[in-house]
């Protein structure tokens, strides 16, 4: 990314778009009149300051995000979780076939 105090660069990347001229230079004046509209800002201390508290409480684990879910999707992923965990032991308890693959002794002899 192009830091905004190297003009120089700027300048560089422009020089270096020969393909277009028309498009270069219609995006150099807009370049141009942004930096003169756009002045540098430094946030408020107090902004600044809330923002850090927010991220850095911000929960990260999964049984945390859980937690601030309501009841009504708690309820949805738990009971998701539990019919995964059931077709998982199913599949565990039929040997890995499920019904939905074909075993060849099962097909019909075409002889």
């Amino acid at each position: 990314m192009m830091n905004p105090n190297q003009p120089e660069a700027r300048e560089n990347n422009l020089a270096a778009a020969d393909e277009q001229p028309e498009t270069t230079a219609a995006f150099a004046e807009l370049t141009k009149a942004l930096e003169a509209a756009l002045v540098p800002r430094e946030p408020r201390e107090a902004f600044a300051r809330e923002l850090r508290a927010q991220i850095l409480n911000e929960p990260n684990s999964a049984p945390a995000r859980l937690r601030n879910l309501s009841p009504r999707l708690q309820f949805a992923a738990a009971l998701a979780l539990v019919a995964g965990f059931m077709l998982l032991m199913l599949r565990r308890l039929l040997g890995g076939n499920t019904g939905g693959e074909l075993v060849e002794d099962s097909l019909p002899s075409s002889a």
